[in-house]
């Protein structure tokens, strides 16, 4: 009936398989759990391979590094079942519901694509970025979600339809880090599909360093740079794209991103919000300059 699909790189997925069969289990559905790491060869690997000794569960490290898209189209492929459960390596349920909820939602509603939300756990360190701008960017509430469903389409928890995927899967082009959720959220926009956002949220347990997260973030907007420049997704698609062509006619950019540096360094010690948004527009200018 249902499919569990996780890629992972470089991260033990042990204790998050574990808590994903006891639910199935418990909801009494036929399922698999497939996991592939994309060419890690981490040593937390060893430990992984102890997934292929769970019933119904496999674990496979891929020869090759192929991307964040590729992998979730090759899992894809490898699944049996109707119902496709795609979620991210780094995160763990927040409920012991999680599996019965979904389960529920197939049983009940007329929809192809259901997404449960992500949440970040309270810990005594909030002095990390990652987490400050999570939380306010991604843990939003399922009313807020409805109200523009594609939106704020998240790939680390979705539920989805196995032959509505294979109709659109993800592109392929994109190899690097950044908005390849946004792009695979456009295509079932075009194809007129409703999107369903419940209150079934994972916690987002990878929280990289400030250091990590800002190299992550200078990825993800030469991403949204390719994007742009190749049409697959539109100026408006995205807060920051829209408010940078926004600014651009008045030279504020220009002299904003003097400062660019200075901003990611502020960004990096205090974890600022402010100062890392203000290092993403003008980090963004700088690549739009640099491109053209």
């Amino acid at each position: 009936m249902i499919s569990v699909l996780i890629a992972s790189y470089n991260i033990s997925v042990v204790n998050l398989i574990e808590e994903l069969q006891l639910q199935l289990n418990k909801a009494n559905v036929i399922f698999e759990i497939i996991c592939l790491d994309d060419a890690s060869n981490s040593e937390k690997n060893i430990e992984n391979n102890k997934i292929n000794k769970l019933p119904f569960c496999s674990f496979e490290i891929l020869k090759n590094n192929i991307g964040r898209s590729a992998i979730r189209n090759l899992l894809a492929t490898k699944a049996s079942y109707d119902w496709l459960l795609f979620l991210d390596a780094d995160v763990l349920p927040t409920s012991p519901k999680f599996i019965s909820n979904y389960i529920k939602e197939i049983e009940n509603n007329h929809y192809s694509v259901f997404l449960g939300g992500i949440k970040y756990r309270d810990f005594d360190d909030k002095n990390l970025l990652r987490w400050r701008f999570g939380k306010r960017s991604e843990e939003v509430s399922v009313s807020i979600r409805n109200q523009d469903s594609y939106k704020y389409f998240f790939t680390a928890n979705f539920l989805i339809e196995k032959d509505f995927f294979n109709g659109i899967k993800f592109n392929e082009e994109i190899v690097d880090y950044g908005y390849e959720d946004l792009l695979f959220s456009k295509e079932i926009e075009k194809n007129k599909v409703k999107i369903k956002h419940i209150e079934n949220e994972v916690f987002h347990l990878g929280i990289d360093e400030n250091i990590d997260f800002i190299k992550k973030t200078k990825k993800a907007i030469s991403n949204l740079n390719f994007l742009i420049s190749k049409k697959l997704i539109e100026k408006q698609d995205t807060n920051l794209s829209q408010l940078y062509f926004k600014l651009k006619p008045y030279g504020v950019l220009s002299v904003l991103s003097v400062f660019s540096s200075f901003f990611e360094n502020v960004a990096n010690k205090s974890s600022s919000v402010t100062f890392y948004n203000l290092f993403r527009i003008t980090y963004l200018h700088q690549v739009i300059k640099n491109s053209q």
